[in-house]
């Protein structure tokens, strides 16, 4: 077996945990692996086939290293990470994933923005996501596969959501459900496999959420939590969230509160700041609401004692 096979092997492994316990629990091992192979990289002698292919490699643990941080919100070493990877995809020669990687730097921003504190930041960083996003489809240029494609059409349409422009949000919807149309698993890059039709939907969803589409939005993310394999347990998580809040948006506040209990119990099985942040993002939208509804007043308590209980705290580090 070849390095460039073990270590995408390792990589596997790792994001199968990463989904099941979350990132608090494992980081360190893949901060360590990215260490070793890049030392190892540094002091040998390959091909210029070979150098390519290890630093793809390489780049996928990087890439893995970057997502962990931010599941435990080092949101500054996730972007660090996160450029690191796309120089690595360019130095490769891996166009696809390199845009790839603008996508994941899109959906972080998007993220950072929707903890932050006023309305200016949160929509400087949907403008920001929109252009990241934009930018993975100016690289992937003619080499773009479907799904690929899709996902950045569906992260793109979140920032216009965000941004509160439902015309370019549903644009860019249809752009991807008519890309995710033309797709099949053997045109997709291998790395790209944990990106599933389940994701896409959820992706969907909550850009239609966002415009106040509660309708579509609970089909969409219904989709995805009933497609979710099992050890996939913090994406079942992060939708339980988003459906809940689609139920908020259609005013079921019965259905909402049922939902995120379901999420408060899940988040408590993870080692995921970024489900926290989410359950957070929730709370804010169900306090308001919980005089009117017995229900969601027993999710803000539920949601204030999970929180209240969370030993994993956000920290901007150097390392």
């Amino acid at each position: 077996m070849s390095d460039v096979e073990i270590i995408t092997e390792h990589v596997t492994h790792l994001r199968r945990l990463d989904f099941r316990y979350g990132s608090a629990r494992i980081r360190e091992e893949v901060v360590q692996l990215l260490n070793r192979e890049a030392n190892t990289i540094m002091h040998g002698s390959y091909s210029e086939k070979t150098g390519k292919a290890l630093l793809g490699a390489v780049g996928q643990v990087s890439r893995l290293a970057g997502s962990m941080a931010a599941d435990i919100g080092r949101h500054s070493l996730a972007q660090r990470y996160y450029i690191q990877t796309l120089n690595l995809a360019m130095s490769a020669g891996d166009r696809l994933f390199a845009a790839n990687m603008l996508c994941d730097m899109s959906r972080l921003t998007l993220h950072i923005g929707q903890s932050a504190p006023v309305e200016n930041e949160r929509l400087r960083a949907a403008r920001q996501a929109v252009a990241l996003a934009r930018a993975g489809l100016n690289v992937a240029n003619d080499k773009a596969t479907p799904l690929l494609t899709a996902q950045i059409n569906a992260v793109e349409a979140r920032g216009h959501a965000v941004l509160g422009d439902t015309s370019s949000a549903r644009a860019s919807v249809r752009e991807a459900e008519r890309r995710h149309g033309r797709a099949h698993a053997d045109g997709e890059p291998a790395w790209f496999s944990f990106y599933t039709d389940a994701d896409l939907a959820a992706d969907l969803g909550r850009s239609m959420r966002d415009i106040g589409e509660a309708d579509q939005a609970t089909r969409l993310i219904t989709q995805a939590m009933d497609t979710y394999e099992p050890w996939r347990v913090r994406s079942r998580c992060f939708v339980q969230t988003d459906l809940a809040a689609a139920h908020l948006v259609g005013r079921d506040y019965e259905h909402a509160a049922a939902l995120g209990r379901d999420a408060v119990r899940t988040a408590a099985e993870v080692g995921s700041t970024r489900t926290l942040d989410r359950l957070r993002a929730l709370q804010r939208n169900v306090r308001p609401l919980g005089r009117s509804s017995k229900h969601l007043g027993d999710l803000d308590d539920r949601i204030t004692n999970l929180l209240s209980r969370n030993k994993f705290q956000r920290t901007e580090d150097v390392r």
